[in-house]
């Protein structure tokens, strides 16, 4: 036996399903798999690598198998040495993700081109958003109502509208809002010209750099003849533009996916995207459509959910309590709901590590967890008292810690220090100020707990920021009386915590449907507001593939063996018999 029939009879031997067989050893060098949830989509495309890696028979380039986060990088390369081809992993051929991809292959050795520069374009980061302003670093753009205000260059997104290039901001509910740019620069070449390049911009270089020296783009096709894209429904818009230049420029290039599964859209991820390609390149499809997660009623309810009437599951529920039910929820902090899981999880022998209740957005989280007093406070007392509660509620030292450093900025912004920092972002004096901003959030000692007394939290922050100030050098610290404030705060709730928590919170894991992108529950609660289920509910009813609809599909589908939706009581009155037809059961209490 030779060694890629050895091979064959390795992977077979792993016990694939026909579907999964006639995509791995597919004679087709580039074809769309639309896979399921839960379909081993990941599973297949590195065995699809494997394959094609070892009956390599290009005399030049390698294989590039591109996904979108580390987990499943990490999946591919033990897979890979699993079965005894180790060496596939080093060039000529690349695993990584597709960011890496355009980094490695594309900004770093080319991104001095774009402005004839001699150095290479630096990646601009956080830190650098406190300390460099300017022209270059702030662009004046106006919204759809007339507002105009400065945003920062680097997170002005460019996105594609009728073939032209326009920008977008991502607003904090996190929807990506065109603006009208005022200068005459563009905000990628602002950014470029000084020097950095920014997350937002780096895909859009890289699509401009193939496009605008199509040399370069036919040496990257001769590097990789063939690309293998995993999860390619989250490609953002540029990627895309990147995968359509190359393939006209000669690689082959497969597409693992699920359109359904889109929910990066503040992202430039578009769902119909995938079958545009498929269309453009006249390249044939391949089903994944049998679920390793979900058991039979969970994915006949969740098809209909989608309108894929070729998802299946892989078993058939060993209890009465494994299936996919609604409940009616008649409050607000959705306590009934989460009363009905916690009890369906004893009854279905499911541990509290092993499930999970899902929300459409963190508002609806932080609804859960508790009452935020402080969302009518003011000014940058409210900011501040955000920031301790992403630090305490919500884990985000990144956000909290950004938002820090603007408000500090905003009080203290006539002194002399940020002028010096801002013409050498890299002094000792600038690595000193963003230590001791990090050490005041790390600490209740520098901003207080959420849990303090309102009252108390405002005082304890004015006197550590006096002291923070001092730490930091300033050298004309503002008077706070005025602006760190309880404005907002009524007699009761200067009494009361910033934030209340709710008692008892649940023991379940707490998440977005977004965080959970990917994973397998073995129990599933999932809770939205009466918008976000009409909207799934106009949707299926019109067929329309809207993003609601998705999460509502990737949430229910997350779910192994026991699934609840809990929807509003007025939705619920509307709605339950169209949730009875999809195939979900009542659950009373």
């Amino acid at each position: 036996m030779n060694k890629i029939e050895k091979l064959r009879q390795q992977i077979l031997s792993q016990n694939p399903t026909e579907e999964q067989r006639d995509a791995i050893f597919s004679d087709e060098l580039e074809f769309l798999l639309r896979a399921s949830p839960g379909s081993g989509k990941t599973w297949t495309s590195c065995r699809r690598f494997i394959w094609r890696g070892a009956n390599w028979d290009y005399k030049v380039g390698g294989l590039a198998l591109l996904s979108f986060t580390n987990v499943a990088i990490h999946e591919f390369y033990e897979a890979t040495i699993k079965v005894g081809c180790r060496e596939l992993l080093s060039d000529p051929n690349y695993i990584g993700t597709f960011d890496s991809f355009v980094e490695r292959f594309i900004i770093t050795p080319f991104g001095h081109l774009i402005t004839g520069s001699a150095k290479r374009p630096k990646l601009f980061t956080e830190s650098h958003s406190a300390f460099l302003k300017g022209t270059s670093f702030s662009t004046l753009v106006e919204f759809n109502n007339g507002t105009r205000i400065p945003i920062p260059t680097s997170k002005l997104t460019p996105m594609i509208e009728n073939k032209k290039v326009v920008y977008g901001f991502q607003t904090p509910n996190g929807k990506l809002t065109k603006v009208k740019v005022l200068s005459k620069t563009s905000p990628p070449m602002a950014l470029m010209k000084a020097g950095y390049i920014s997350h937002e911009h780096r895909k859009f270089w890289a699509f401009y750099l193939l496009k605008k020296r199509p040399y370069l783009c036919q040496l990257l096709a001769r590097r990789f003849p063939e690309i293998i894209v995993d999860e390619a429904q989250d490609t953002n818009e540029w990627l895309i533009q990147c995968l359509k230049v190359l393939h006209d420029a000669g690689t082959k290039v497969t597409l693992v996916g699920d359109p359904d599964q889109c929910i990066y859209e503040f992202m430039l991820a578009h769902p119909e995207s995938l079958e545009a390609l498929k269309t453009d390149w006249k390249i044939p499809e391949l089903p994944l459509s049998k679920s390793f997660r979900c058991n039979n009623p969970i994915a006949s309810s969740a098809a209909n959910i989608s309108g894929n009437d070729m998802f299946i599951g892989c078993s058939n529920a060993r209890s009465e309590y494994e299936n996919a039910f609604i409940v009616r929820e008649p409050t607000k902090k959705c306590i009934h709901s989460i009363s009905i899981f916690e009890k369906l999880l004893e009854s279905a022998f499911i541990g509290n590590k092993d499930a999970s209740i899902l929300c459409r957005a963190h508002a609806d989280i932080d609804s859960i967890r508790g009452k935020a007093n402080y969302n009518t406070l003011q000014g940058n007392t409210k900011l501040f008292a955000h920031a301790a509660f992403l630090r305490d509620g919500r884990k985000d030292f990144k956000k909290a810690f950004n938002l820090i450093e603007s408000c500090i900025r905003a009080l203290t912004a006539e002194d002399d220090i940020w002028v010096r920092i801002e013409e050498n972002g890299g002094s000792e004096e600038a690595e000193k100020a963003r230590l001791v901003i990090w050490r005041f959030l790390k600490s209740q000692e520098g901003l207080p707990s959420v849990s303090e007394i309102s009252t108390e939290w405002i005082d304890n922050l004015k006197t550590n920021l006096i002291s923070l100030f001092k730490s930091i050098g300033i050298t004309n610290p503002p008077k706070l009386g005025h602006k760190i404030r309880k404005h907002g705060l009524s007699p009761t709730q200067q009494e009361l915590p910033l934030f209340q928590p709710q008692t008892p919170l649940p023991p379940t894991r707490l998440a977005t449907i977004h965080q959970v992108k990917g994973e397998s529950i073995d129990g599933v609660l999932v809770l939205g507001s009466v918008k976000f289920f009409n909207a799934v509910v106009r949707a299926i009813e019109s067929d329309d593939n809207t993003e609601d609809r998705r999460l509502a599909y990737v949430a229910m589908t997350r779910a192994r063996h026991t699934l609840i939706i809990g929807l509003p009581a007025s939705h619920y009155d509307q709605y339950s018999s169209s949730w009875q037809k999809w195939g979900f059961q009542i659950l009373q209490n």
